[in-house]
């Protein structure tokens, strides 16, 4: 990785906070592919942050993976089925379903994959091995979960986020998100 030109960073830190579809809330966008003109994507990460017992906004035709951050757990009504989902718990649901959300701490995050079923198959997991490989057909991006990790040598603060854009095994150390959206 050492003769390799750095590997694109995006900081957490520096993302610019944008409404909730629904307006109940807010996120900031690691990543999509969105055009910018009219806010409309095929996939999209991002990291909400859940101030009280609130709606989610509703995605017809996407299905969505989430991690909880933190602090502490967030509960979950999910077409009215009570999931307890604690720090680094994960859950992929359908944008049309009727969830809310309620955190135990202020502050609580949550990271979200979102992609349109007709077009991607979104996934989350946490990962501390020392590689990840580049899946053909997909989108893979880390999203850092501690101060310490770091990618090629390159720190990151948590929730900084990478692609892992390469089919080289890009060396990284830390504990961190996986987001994967696999091409159908």
């Amino acid at each position: 990785m050492d003769s390799m030109a750095p590997v694109p960073i995006t900081r957490y830190a520096q993302l610019a906070a944008q409404p909730w579809k629904n307006g109940q809330g807010i996120t900031r966008t690691l990543c999509s592919d969105s055009t910018g003109i009219d806010d409309s994507w095929t996939w999209k990460i991002s990291i909400a942050e859940i101030t009280g017992t609130q709606p989610y906004s509703r995605y017809p035709g996407v299905r969505r993976g989430q991690v909880a951050l933190g602090p502490d757990s967030v509960d979950l009504v999910v077409n009215g089925r009570n999931v307890l989902l604690p720090v680094e718990g994960t859950i992929v649901f359908e944008g049309e379903d009727d969830l809310s959300a309620a955190p135990a701490s202020e502050g609580f995050l949550d990271l979200n994959v979102m992609g349109q079923r007709s077009k991607w198959e979104p996934s989350v997991e946490i990962v501390d091995s020392p590689a990840a490989s580049f899946r053909e057909s997909s989108i893979q991006v880390l999203v850092a979960l501690e101060d310490s990790c770091s990618i090629g040598g390159q720190p990151l603060a948590r929730l900084d986020s990478v692609f892992v854009s390469s089919p080289e095994e890009q060396q990284f150390s830390g504990r961190f998100v996986l987001a994967t959206l696999a091409r159908h």
